[in-house]
Formats: structure tokens, C-alpha cells, sequence
């Protein structure tokens, strides 16, 4: 059994509960906190719903979870933002109520305008921001609830935390979907391309080292400066008079807070696209008798070949019409010997950057 802390919305109290599911921390923490369990969704801090075994097995112990009763509210990003800036410069908090209201609308321009803050004040913490080890800049852990030693470990953590949230949705989409339902004949293909899934990216270890300075493949230079790399239909990031958004989650905490919001952003969409095209490979591989092409899909899942940091300003929601999958890659011949995996390989990441 391992360990865990529950809260209500208003966050009035922590408990700390044992438990070895879902099911159990679930039960245990409606009747810790006197809730009705029929009118309750389990989530985590950040408002991520927790409703599955699987992904409730990955997190470590200690893990704060969010009992919400139906139709209750919880803290929002404006709230985060206000918060924020209470500690970054409090002269500017005249009025607080006011404030508070004004970031409750157009949250992308007020982080932007918040950017702008942390950057004039970056040369103040520039020797906390070398330091990795939590005893040496103890305020940038404040408030979280983590047992890292390190800020690379932490912001390691929250990668993989990231990844395997895609991983999960990507499961969900998949089995509650009409033609996971009615097609048995494409089911075990699309199990078995997602349990090679699970198995690689546990071999990558969810791909954490991308926010770990510490590792030569980071998306951040040696000192743990992060660059936008512009919304997905852009080659780059043109704000802040052309040198694009910048930020380094290590400096303090005000930092690695705003971090938080940027995005990792998929060029092809996972749900519009992605998911669509894996349901399109499933029927081609039932019936030339292959398997799919798991690498093809792995990378625009969870690799940087379709993922693009991006600032909360540049992260465009709206449907990425010219970012296609390519059929021609959607199914691998079982016989493929391992030189000719790594030349598929190959051909997969230079397909999609000419896209781009």
C-alpha cells in the first residue's frame, strides 16, 4: 500500500490515507471527508480527472488528490495567475479585488503581461537558478507536493507526468469509441499497438529528460532556458518583439509556476488526427494481415517529431486543417528486419518535419 493525501475544493484540511487502488483511496477519502460518493469525481490538483486504474497506479506516493462534489468550483488559472503575482511584485495589487476580476478574462494576455515581470526581475535569482539540490534554493519547492531532491528531477517528473497523460487519453479515445466497439476484428491490433506503446515509453522513461537540463536531449539549454517554438502552422516564435517567449523554469518559483502553463503542443493532432488515422491503420492491417507501424504513431504521439513547446499565447486550440498523417506509413510488414526498422525510422521523422 502506499500513501496519499485527499483535500476538498476549499482545501481547508490535508488527510493522509493508505491505500492500493483506486477504488480503495476512492472509498476511503468520501468517508474521510463526509462526501457522497455517487455525486463525487476524484482529480488531481491541477483539475486532471482521475478515474482510471491504470494511470492511478503511476502516481507516487503521496499524491494530493482533489475530492469535488458535482457542479462545485475549485481554483482557476486566473486564480493561479493572481496568486502569482501577490508574490512576484505586490505593488502592483492596488486593488486586489479588482485584479482578480481582471484576470478572469483573456488569461493568455495576463500570463504574457506576467512574462514580462519575471523577466525584468531575472538577474536578481540568477545564483539560485545554477543551483539544482531543494536545501540549497528551498523556496523554489514551496508548496509542492514532491519527494525530489533536485529542480531536474522535479520538472523530469512532470514531463513524464505530461507524456503519460497523452498516453492515457490516448487509451480512453480509443477503447470508448464506436469503432473500438463494433470492430473486433481491429481491436487486437489496436490493444497490441498500445501495449508496444506502454512498453516503449516506459523504455524511455516517458520521455522526462525533455524539461531536464541536466540531459543532453533537453528542449532547454545547459542553464534551463526554455524558447517557444511558435504555434504549430509557424517555424518559430515571433512575440516579444520578434525574439520569441522565453522562460527558465529553475530560476525561482514564480518561474517554474508560469512553466506550468506552457504547452506541449502535437503539430498533428492527437484526437482529430492521430486517433482517426490509428482506427484507419487497424482496418488496413486486418486486412494485408501486418501489424501497424507502432513507430510511425509512437512519434507523433509522445516524440518531439510532432510535439512543439509552445507559450500558452502561441498554443492555437483551434483545428490544425494542413497537419495530416501519411497513410503510406501506417502499417510495417512483420517480417521487417532491424536495419530496415531504423531506416523506417528515419523516413518517419524527415516525412513529418517536411511538413512543417
Amino acid at each position: 500500500m502506499k500513501g496519499y493525501k485527499i483535500t476538498n475544493c476549499a482545501q481547508e484540511k490535508r488527510i493522509g490515507i493508505v491505500g492500493n487502488s483506486i477504488k480503495d483511496v476512492f472509498t476511503k477519502g468520501c468517508q474521510k471527508l463526509k462526501m457522497d460518493s455517487e455525486n463525487v469525481t476524484m482529480m488531481l490538483i491541477d483539475g486532471t480527472v482521475v478515474d482510471d486504474e491504470d494511470y492511478f497506479q503511476t502516481l507516487p506516493a503521496q499524491t494530493l488528490f482533489m475530492f469535488r462534489s458535482n457542479g462545485e468550483s475549485f481554483q482557476t488559472g486566473a486564480d493561479l495567475v493572481y496568486n502569482v503575482l501577490t508574490t512576484v511584485n505586490k505593488d502592483i495589487l492596488q486593488s486586489a479585488i479588482k485584479i482578480k476580476s481582471f484576470f478572469n478574462e483573456n488569461i493568455k494576455d495576463k500570463i504574457r503581461i506576467l512574462s514580462s515581470i519575471l523577466d525584468e526581475d531575472q538577474n536578481q535569482n540568477i545564483d539560485l537558478t545554477t543551483c539544482s539540490l531543494r536545501s540549497k534554493d528551498p523556496e523554489w519547492f514551496q508548496d509542492l507536493d514532491t519527494r525530489a531532491k533536485t529542480k531536474e528531477e522535479f520538472l523530469f517528473k512532470r514531463c513524464q507526468e505530461r507524456i503519460r497523460n497523452y498516453m492515457y487519453k490516448t487509451k480512453t479515445d480509443m477503447i470508448k469509441s464506436d469503432f473500438y466497439i463494433n470492430h473486433s476484428n481491429c481491436r487486437k491490433f489496436l490493444d497490441e499497438v498500445y501495449k508496444q506503446f506502454s512498453e516503449l515509453l516506459n523504455k524511455n522513461k516517458y520521455h522526462g529528460y525533455y524539461f531536464d537540463r541536466s540531459n543532453s536531449n533537453c528542449l532547454c539549454d545547459t542553464t534551463g532556458i526554455f524558447t517557444c517554438q511558435g504555434a504549430w502552422n509557424q517555424t518559430g516564435c515571433f512575440y516579444e518583439r520578434g525574439t520569441g517567449h522565453k522562460i527558465n523554469p529553475y530560476q525561482n518559483r514564480e518561474c517554474r509556476i508560469i512553466f506550468s502553463t506552457w504547452n506541449l503542443d502535437h503539430w498533428v493532432e492527437r484526437s482529430r488526427t492521430v486517433i482517426p488515422a490509428l482506427f484507419e491503420a487497424s482496418m488496413m492491417a486486418s486486412k494485408a494481415y501486418c501489424s501497424i507501424n507502432m513507430n510511425y504513431f509512437y512519434n507523433l504521439l509522445f516524440t518531439t517529431v510532432n510535439l512543439k513547446l509552445v507559450h500558452i499565447v502561441c498554443h492555437d486550440k483551434g483545428q490544425h486543417g494542413s497537419a495530416k498523417c501519411d497513410s503510406k506509413l501506417y502499417l510495417k510488414d512483420k517480417q521487417t528486419s532491424s536495419q530496415s526498422k531504423e531506416l523506417e525510422e528515419l523516413k518517419e521523422h524527415i516525412s513529418i518535419k517536411m511538413f512543417t
